[in-house]
């Protein structure tokens, strides 16, 4: 094995970042930085210039002027970054801006630090997207105590940029009256870059005298791209600026059939906000080429039919050469997409759609203009109604899909359709239709079985039955009883049991169709033919990661029970970040419904009537069927990862996790949810803790150490001496002892140990 005196410096910034991430407080950080770096010359070489740099960060925090000088005198880099605070880095230009020390933020100006290097955690801003690392220019626009900061930068250093990629103008509002003289200082930065962000900025707000000021700028080129790859050009006709895209097309170094790295051209764009004018103005242009692909090999033509343009779809179709057939990255064609945009939940209205009218044969979901151009398709001579895409959905699929008869009855007609083609997954139109909520589905079903090789009995390749289909999805806008009935006399197993574990009960509990199942226990099914489902979920955890209040849902909690149904098992899941993870769901497939299973937390099915949507009835059901209401929750939440003394935590302290805002928390969050927490509290939930992890009751007095009582009252009402032990009541007050800036905080816990334990 190495000597410690011999692990690469690689191995010695993973030690110190594991310092850092586990350290509580800055201080015992501090202290442990230093121990480590005065473990030997070795470390001492690498781990020093860290403390210099934290260091140096904390100077420009406290305001000490005379450090940094110092330090500058002495050759110190006063643009590096540090660490103060474990999950914070920045530079001392940011710390100075922030905690508002102006004569700091002159003195690292007169130097000329560099104003564009990251920092991390220093603000919320974004705090559940990605980690953008503002730089200071963005701490003195949105975060600053010193007056007039953000001017100095802009002036002084020439700070352009609040995030790397970012520039400036994007992160202020032009109707702030404050950030007028830092817009004027903004769009007249020398250079092309800063004059392409000025055009894209008049461009994004109208402002025409700014577009005209900035057009004849000498310095100015066009063709200059944002971080996105995005040109002026691509600006104006995302922004429907026809005068502004006349006047660009016209300068030499702008080509309007030159596509970023995205390959999203002009006319993409144009075809995307469905401006016809823009269309046609492009169309003009001998750049511009209509058989162009963007990353997704979708053509202008093809999201014309995606967004359902009548006018657009004809205007391309008399181009010479029209390509109207060919799939894009997914194998969609333009019929494809032609069929989808009938829906409007796809393809949003320009105008409210009010009310529905009776007398119309076609529901007003969908639209008549996507309807013409399917007929224009299917009219053309290239047309393959039959093809599949990756999925190997068919146009006939997608229109069951949708329960789109009108479309599904067109179809049909055609020889080269298919009726019982089957998707990658075994789907044939049929499944699909009967996942469908709409009454054009029932009537697509009728027609479907009248068709030559059309079974009711057919299952997809993991063994969902119509049955599946039918209960997997939203309640139907048609009855079921009399479909149900016909299926299980066709011969369909009422307990068939798919590939993933479940029967058409299950597929309904997952589905959140409450009516399907308590219809589906009436006629016989067997719930517990499986019992666990992905990641040890129970039906019950099922059942309640549903945020409805549907009072269907209790009913079936009750019969559960009944059966036996066992109350406090434990999901397994895997460790899972909100921000940056796709939804995790038991079923994955066209046309059926599932919910999110992963929260961050593995617990019983009792916490989930607490959190979110709360409900109360299923609650005080479980509770009264014997569920533990101190049954300890395990985080898994990657936000929380080491930033916690123990992954187990007092069942209060999930609900409190998962009722705070995360980004956000403040009292309003638990003066909406003061009912459950009441109610489990009446059975006996503790704010006691014998772990490693802080107790309820020592989170509710750190919330309020930082402005938020509401909590700390709601527990402290409904507490009494089966809800906490004095020795912990009397262990908080000792804490909070020799604390006299939290002398509100004592004088609360002291007259509840009096009222429980004394009086």
């Amino acid at each position: 094995m190495a000597s410690i005196q011999n692990l690469p410096i690689e191995a010695i910034y993973h030690i110190a970042d594991l310092v850092i991430e586990e350290s509580f407080n800055e201080n015992i950080f501090a202290k442990t930085q230093l121990a480590l770096a005065q473990t030997n010359h070795h470390f001492y070489g690498i781990v020093n210039p860290r403390l210099r740099a934290a260091s140096l960060c904390w100077a420009a925090r406290e305001g000490r002027l005379d450090i940094l000088k110092k330090a500058h005198e002495d050759g110190a880099d006063l643009s590096s970054t540090g660490v103060i605070r474990p999950g914070e880095r920045g530079t001392p230009l940011h710390y100075a801006i922030q905690h508002g020390h102006p004569d700091v933020v002159e003195y690292l100006i007169e130097v000329r630090v560099d104003p564009h290097m990251p920092s991390k955690g220093l603000c919320d801003c974004w705090a559940d997207g990605e980690d953008l690392k503002p730089y200071a220019l963005h701490m003195a626009i949105q975060h600053s105590l010193v007056e007039g900061a953000k001017k100095l930068l802009v002036k002084k250093l020439g700070a352009y940029w609040t995030f790397p990629g970012k520039p400036a103008l994007e992160d202020i509002d032009p109707g702030d009256d404050d950030d007028k003289e830092i817009i004027d200082l903004l769009v007249n930065l020398p250079g092309s870059g800063p004059a392409a962000d000025a055009l894209r900025y008049a461009l994004k707000w109208g402002e025409p005298e700014l577009l005209d000021r900035v057009l004849k700028r000498p310095d100015l080129d066009a063709s200059v791209p944002d971080a996105d790859g995005q040109t002026p050009l691509l600006w104006a006709v995302y922004h429907k600026k026809v005068d502004a895209v006349k006047l660009l097309i016209r300068r030499p170094e702008v080509n309007p059939g030159t596509p970023p790295k995205s390959g999203f051209t002009a006319l993409h764009v144009a075809v995307s906000v469905r401006s016809l004018p823009l269309v046609e103005l492009l169309l003009r242009c001998p750049e511009v080429d209509i058989h162009k692909t963007d990353q997704d090999n979708a053509t202008a033509f093809h999201i014309a039919t995606e967004r359902g343009e009548l006018e657009i779809v004809n205007l391309l179709l008399e181009q010479p050469g029209i390509d109207a057939a060919s799939p894009d990255a997914v194998g969609m064609t333009p019929l494809h997409w032609a069929v989808k945009s009938r829906n409007r939940m796809y393809h949003p209205p320009n105008e409210k759609v009010t009310g529905e009218d009776e007398t119309c044969t076609e529901p007003p979901e969908y639209r008549t203009e996507s309807l013409d151009i399917v007929k224009r398709l299917l009219a053309r001579p290239e047309a393959n109604a039959g093809v599949q895409n990756t999925k190997g959905l068919t146009p006939l699929h997608t229109a069951c899909l949708i329960g789109d008869y009108e479309v599904a009855k067109l179809l049909l007609k055609r020889e080269d359709v298919d009726p019982t083609a089957r998707s990658l997954n075994g789907q044939t139109a049929l499944h699909i239709a009967a996942s469908n909520c709409h009454r054009g589905a029932k009537k697509i079903m009728d027609l479907l079985l009248q068709k030559p090789g059309v079974k009711i009995t057919d299952a997809d390749y993991d063994g969902r039955t119509l049955l599946h289909y039918l209960c997997g999805n939203h309640d139907k806008e048609y009855p079921v009883n009399n479909i149900i009935a016909t299926i299980l006399r066709a011969g369909v197993p009422i307990d068939k049991v798919s590939a993933t574990g479940l029967t058409a009960f299950h597929q309904a509990v997952c589905s959140g169709y409450w009516c399907a199942a308590l219809l589906l226990l009436d006629l016989g099914a067997d719930p517990m033919i499986s019992k666990r489902f992905k990641y040890n979920n129970s039906l019950l955890h099922i059942i309640l990661k549903h945020s409805d209040l549907d009072e269907a849902k209790s009913v079936l909690v009750e019969k559960l029970l009944s059966r036996g149904i066992e109350i406090d098992t434990y999901t397994d899941s895997p460790v899972y970040d909100p921000r940056t993870d796709e939804d995790d769901k038991i079923e994955n497939v066209v046309g059926i419904l599932s919910p999110d299973i992963l929260i961050g937390t593995d617990c019983t099915p009792l916490l989930l009537t607490a959190t979110r949507d709360y409900c109360i009835k299923s609650m005080e059901i479980l509770l009264n069927a014997g569920a533990d209401p101190n049954a300890q929750v395990i985080i898994r939440d990657a936000r929380l990862e080491n930033k916690t003394k123990s992954k187990r935590q007092a069942f209060l302290s999930g609900v409190f996790r998962h009722t705070w805002d995360p980004y956000f928390p403040g009292d309003i969050d638990f003066m909406d949810n003061e009912e459950p927490l009441e109610v489990l509290l009446q059975h006996g939930s503790r704010i006691d803790h014998d772990g490693p992890a802080d107790s309820p009751l020592q989170e509710a007095c750190k919330a309020a150490e930082e402005g938020r009582f509401v909590l700390l009252e709601m527990l402290l009402r409904n507490s009494t001496e089966k809800n906490v032990s004095k020795s912990h009541v009397e262990e908080v007050i000792a804490a909070y002892g020799d604390k006299p800036e939290h002398a509100r905080i004592l004088h609360m816990l002291e007259e509840f140990e009096r009222r429980v334990f004394i009086e």
